[in-house]
Order: structure tokens, then sequence, then C-alpha cells
């Protein structure tokens, strides 16, 4: 007994101490997550107080810096997470510089090289450590590369339907191939393999939109078919319940998209009626379908296990997972039933009958269908569901465009009826978030003002989840606590965006604290799900503060630094307060012993790729001929280089391009002469240049590219700007001075009003 009672002690010593050194590595990556974003404001800030080398110092040294730092800890047994830490903090700082050299020469911005040289070393890494921040990385640079390759301009599709159709099929099979090498264990991220299947298959629906693409989008819709029957045969095939849900949705999604696609292409009244004998009949089948599933055995084997999402909904038996397909499916069915259902009453309301006010028509059917099944307990789970949402769907949806109020309060009581005393955890979930979505529509209709609507969501949905903690019944606590914490966070970090003056300040700091405590409490008592939803909003609090116009970022760049600095120092503190001594045998795992000196070699790679790119920008500043140019600015902000000014020459669309239709489409590169324009300093175009020609000695020779319809660009249409400065430089830049060297190649130097 003696002996239980010691080992019991022991284990519960030993889990503290390992919960104690769990927490201690939160505290890293918080304090250093704060300070990485730090250093990406302040070099994005474009400080004007700092010239090039100024520049250029600082981000050696965090380079240099924080990779010595990684070699250290790699020899300090046990430090194998900070090593790999400071690693990764070493990475960022590269692609941090490569940023700032754009910056600084004012070369392309956001610019696919950008993030292609960044992503090499994070693929190496990835490949060298096996460590998940780095696969993760590479994933996100290798498709902003893949993107801004093809599409320079967000948003911006000046590719033929067919390339365009191509690029989007590239970017479905690199994903496709990607979760095939997870899959079959080549490279390994579960959390990156979850991705590439949800990507794959929306890239698929995507393409296969036939409004996007009028010519082929209709064909693509066979290679759709084939994408979700893959999927679903892989959920299958592995038993697995979270593949299998997704791709139940997103059969949900292909099959709403292709109904959307159906009504724009016909909407007559032949077609909504035939819509809504399609809806009876599918949710019939679905009936009969799923009758037939309850009574089917799936094979058991299972040949696959390990560390994978799969792991986290282990199956328990043949009749386990029989039970999760009727879930996924009977899911699947309401969306789609609801969805179709509720666009064939408003077109059968609207188009078939032709009701002078088909929104009052629209609200009592709402209100009907909801009372109705809410009291048809016996009836078919898919039908009443179907009937429910549609008609709650329905008649909120014409209540707030018809701002009637007290029909939005009705359907709030009736959602709240819903939550008590319909069954089931996501069925409370889905009726507790109706009921703050109708309820935000209450106070907007009482009070215009988004500020003040958002601030009383976030109070009440705080009380919520604080006095959801002493609710009994677990049916009641979880759905209240699921859905106003995430509810509650969503609120105030919109807050944090649209207030101003004192306000403005108070969420920001609340927004943060609340967060860091709830990241930090809910790690302590292994609450998981608060603290994804908790960390989730972190990350987003710090990428996404770097568009808040309302607070430089300078000022955010002092703010984060600080605050990292104190993260950092209070876990050591608590780590020698508390006497955690490192792990033995770590030292081999680091990611370096046998490739300590490829990863160096890797390291002097990097530096020495910026000197030679600093080298070669300065020799042309130091030897280049000064000429300038008129141009047309514009004011948006980089991705992560900071705010630009966006120009446009009148060279940009030379004489070559009127009335010539060939020229004006053509693309590839193209060299320009230009001279000055007699007495005027101002240089402009003369003519195309020609391979060996000799130039007059007050001649340049220009590179640039065609770009279609875009004109002529020449690598000088971004200027990095000091924050704020936007607007002085729209208005009183006229003209560009830029270097040119003797084979072409140019850079901006300064924006000049004459």
């Amino acid at each position: 007994m003696i002996s239980c009672r010691i080992r019991s002690r022991v284990r519960e010593e030993m889990n503290s101490m390992n919960s104690n050194k769990i927490m201690v590595q939160l505290g890293y990556v918080l304090g250093a997550s704060a300070l990485l974003t730090a250093i990406g404001y302040f070099f994005a800030s474009n400080w004007e107080k700092l010239n090039r080398l100024e520049k250029f110092i600082p981000i050696f040294v965090l380079i240099l810096g924080f990779y010595g730092l990684s070699v250290w800890l790699s020899r300090q047994v046990g430090r194998e997470f900070l090593s790999k830490l400071s690693l990764f903090a070493s990475c960022i700082s590269f692609g941090v510089g490569v940023g700032l050299i754009g910056q600084t020469y004012n070369s392309h911005a956001d610019s696919y090289s950008l993030f292609l040289v960044w992503s090499i070393p994070a693929v190496l890494y990835a490949i060298l450590t096996r460590w998940q921040p780095y696969y993760v990385l590479s994933y996100i640079l290798g498709h902003l590369a893949y993107g801004l390759f093809f599409f320079p301009k967000w948003g911006s599709f000046s590719e033929a339907e067919g390339a365009t159709l191509v690029i989007w099929l590239g970017l479905a099979i690199v994903n496709g191939a990607l979760f095939v090498l997870f899959e079959k264990g080549l490279l390994h991220s579960p959390f990156l393999k979850w991705v590439t299947f949800q990507a794959t298959l929306c890239i698929f629906v995507i393409m296969s939109v036939s409004h996007m693409f009028e010519n082929y989008g209709i064909w693509m819709n066979l290679p759709l078919i084939a994408a979700l029957a893959a999927a679903v045969l892989y959920a299958h095939r592995t038993q697995s319940k979270v593949y299998l849900l997704f791709a139940g949705l997103w059969i949900s999604a292909a099959i709403t998209t292709k109904y959307v696609e159906l009504i724009i292409e016909y909407h007559n009244e032949l077609f909504f009626i035939v819509s809504l004998l399609f809806v009876i009949v599918f949710i019939g089948a679905n009936v009969m379908f799923m009758n037939y599933v309850r009574a089917w055995k799936p094979s058991a084997e299972n040949s696959e296990t390990g560390t994978d999402v799969e792991s986290t909904t282990a199956t328990k038996g043949d009749g386990d997972f029989t039970k999760w397909i009727v879930r996924v499916l009977t899911i699947s069915v309401i969306i789609i039933g609801s969805l179709l259902g509720s666009f064939t009453l408003i077109g059968l309301v609207t188009v078939v009958l032709g009701f002078d006010e088909p929104a009052n028509i629209l609200i009592g059917y709402g209100f009907l269908a909801v009372i109705g099944m809410l009291a048809a307990r016996g009836f078919n789970v898919l039908a009443r569901f179907t009937i429910l949402i549609s008609g709650l769907m329905l008649g909120t949806g014409a209540a707030v465009v018809t701002d009637k109020t007290l029909m939005l309060l009705i359907y709030l009581a009736l959602t709240l009826v819903a939550f008590v005393f319909l069954q089931g955890l996501i069925t409370r979930i889905l009726f507790f978030l109706a009921s703050i979505i109708i309820l935000a529509f209450v106070l907007f209709d009482w009070n215009n003002s988004g500020v003040a609507v958002l601030s009383i969501l976030a109070g009440l949905l705080f009380l919520l989840f604080a006095g959801g903690q002493v609710i009994r019944l677990s049916t009641f606590r979880e759905p209240v606590l699921y859905s106003s914490y995430p509810s509650f966070l969503l609120a105030l970090f919109s807050l944090t965006f649209i207030t101003e003056s004192g306000w403005y300040y108070t969420t920001n700091v609340l927004f943060f604290v609340l967060v860091l405590a709830a990241v930090l409490i809910s790690r302590k008592l292994h609450i998981k799900w608060i603290f994804d939803w908790s960390m989730g909003f972190w990350i987003a609090f710090l990428v996404y503060k770097y568009y808040d116009l309302a607070w430089k970022l300078l000022h955010k760049s002092i703010s984060f630094a600080i605050i990292g600095i104190l993260i950092i120092g209070i876990t050591v503190w608590i780590e020698k307060k508390k006497g955690l001594e490192p792990d033995d045998g770590s030292l081999l795992q680091t990611g370096y012993g046998t490739n300590r000196w490829i990863i160096a070699l890797l390291v002097l790679l990097q530096i020495a790729a910026m000197s030679l790119q600093i080298g070669k920008s300065e020799y042309l500043l130091s030897h280049g001929k000064l000429i300038k140019l008129q141009l047309q600015p514009l004011d948006p902000r980089s991705l992560i280089q900071g705010d630009y000014v966006r120009l446009r020459y009148t060279i940009s669309e030379p004489p070559i391009y009127q009335d010539n239709l060939e020229e004006r489409t053509s693309k590839g590169k193209i060299a320009v002469v230009l001279a000055p324009n007699g007495d005027s300093t101002v240089y402009e175009f003369r003519r195309e240049y020609k391979a060996g020609e000799q130039l007059a000695p007050d001649e340049v020779r220009l590179n640039g590219e065609r770009e279609g319809y875009e004109g002529i660009k020449y690598g000088i249409e971004n200027f990095f700007i000091p924050e704020g400065t936007g607007r002085t430089y729209e208005q009183n830049a006229k003209f560009a001075e830029v270097k040119v060297s003797a084979n072409g190649d140019a850079i901006l130097v300064r924006l000049t009003e004459k």
C-alpha cells in the first residue's frame, strides 16, 4: 500500500513537472512570436531616420545572432526546442531581410521572387529538422510565390480562360500530390495533410464554376466528381471520421454551387417547380439511403495507424463508424436541402406566384415552418430539420430586409426555444449561433452603430461564457461554452479594428490580455479547445494588426518588442524558480548532428545571397546614369515590406502601343531607348532597342517586360515610403529619379515635385 502511494506521488510530481515544462515552452513561443512580429513591423515601417547601411546591419546581426544562439542551445542538454525556435527565428529574419532589400532599393513589391527565395531555406530546414513550423511556413511561402508568379496583381486574372484554368489545375495537382506524400509518410505533417485535402477539393469546386470559366467550367465537373469520389473512398478505406465529415461538407458545397449556377442560368417558373420536386425527391432518397447505411457493416480493417488527425477519432468498431457515416450524411443532406429549398421557395414566391409583397409571405412561411417543426417531434429528422432551418433562414432574412424588428424578436425567441428543446450538441450550437446573429440584427435596428452593437455582443457573450461554467447539465453547458467563447473572441477582435480614440486602445489591450491569459490558463488546465481557439486568435492578432492603419507600425513594433521581452523574461524567471531541469538525451534530436554543417552552409548562403544583391544594387546606384521620368502614383501596402507608392510612367505605354493591337497584347522582354525631350531634363521614349545598336551620348537603354494591356513594366513601379506619408507623395510627386546601368537595369532613387 505504501509503495503504491509512493508511485502515485511520483507520477503526480512527474506530471506536474511535465506540465510546467510545457508551460515554459509555450512562454518562449509567445515571447518569440511577439519579438518576430516586432522585427517585421519595424522594418516594414521604413523609418526615415535610418540610412541603407543602418537598416542592413541589424538584419544581418539578427540572422547570424539567432543562428548562433541556435547552435549554442543545441550544445546544451535538453534545449532542443529552444534551439529549433532560434533557428526558425533566423529563417524568419532572412525573409524580413529579403523584403528589406526590395524595400530599400524599391524593387517589386510582393514579388513572387521574394517568397520563392525565402521558401528555399524554409523547405530545406523542414527536410533537415522535420519540425512542423517549417512545413507550414514552406507551404504558405510556396503558395504565395506560385500565386504571385501567375497573378502579380492580387485578384487580377489577366490570362486567357484556358491558361487561368491550367494555373488553378496546377495548384490542385500540387496540393493533391502533397496530400499523397503526407499520406505515404514521405512527408510528415498531419496539419498540412488536412489542409491539402481541403485545398484540393476547394480548387476543384472553384474550377467547376461555369460563370468563372464559361468555356471550360462545365467540363471541370467531371474531375470535380472524381475528386469528391476519391475523397469519400479515402475516408471509407481509412475509416476516418474527420475526412469523411469534410468530404461530405464539400459534396454539399459542390451541389449547392451547381444549383446556384442553374438559378443564374434559368430562373424561370418551370425551373423552380422542378427544383421543388427535386428537393422533395432528394430528401426522400437520402432517407432511404441512410436506412440502408444503418444496416451496412463497413470493413473493420484499418491498415493505417499513426500520429495523424485520424488518431483523435480512432475507430471503435464497425457500428461506431456506421453511425458516424449516418451523421455526416444527415448534416450534408440538411445543409443541401435547406439551401436548395430556401432558394427554390424564394423563386416560387417571386417568379412563379408573383406576390406583390413576397417578404411577408416568406416571413409567414418561416414562422409556420419553425413552429410546426419544433412541435413535430415524430417527424423524420431529415425533413424536420431541413424545413426548420430553411424556414428560419427565409423568415429572418426577409425580416432583416424589410426592417421588421418585431418579427426578428419572435424568431430570436424561437431559436432559444429550439436551443432548449432540441437535443444534440451540434444542433444546440447551431441555434445558439443563430440566436446571436439574429440578436445582432435586432441591435443594429435599434442602434445603427457597429461599435455599439459589437460591444454589447462581446459583453453578453463573455457573460454567457463565464456563466456557462456553472451550468450543471453538460448537454447545455457544452454548447453554450463551445459557441460563446469563439464568438466573444471574434466580436472583440473586430472591435480592435473599428473603434477610435481611447476605446481603440482599450479594446486592443483588453483583447491582447484576455487572449494571452486564455492561452496560458487553457494550456495549464489542458483544455484543448480553448487553447486552440485562443492560439488561433493570438496569431490572427499578430498578423492582421499589420493592416491596422490606426496604429503606426513603428509604435506597434516597439509595443510588441516590449511585450516579447517581458514574456521571455518572465518565462526564464519561472523556469529558474521552478527548478526545471532540461531532459537528458535530447541533444541528438535538435536537427543538427549530421546536419550541422549543412545548416551552417545554408545560413552562409543566405548571407551571401543578400550581400550579393545589396552589392549589385549599390554598384548600380554608384555608377548608373541618373535620369528623370514623369509618373502617376497610387498608395497601397505590401504584404511584408510596408507602405509603398505604386507608379505608372508616361513611358509605360509608348507610341508603339498606339493603334497596334499586336504590340498591345504581346508579352515578353523588351528594351527601350530613352532620351531627354529638347531642353527638358525629363527622359521620354525614342524607340525600341535593337541588340548591338550604338546609343547617342544622351540616350539610355531601359529593360522592361511587356504585360499585355498593362503596358510595359520596368521594375521601378514601386517606391517604398515611411508609414503614413502616402497621401503627401500622391499629391506632390510628379517625377521619379532613376539610376540606369549601361546594360539597361534600373533602380528607383527618389520622387520629386519638379
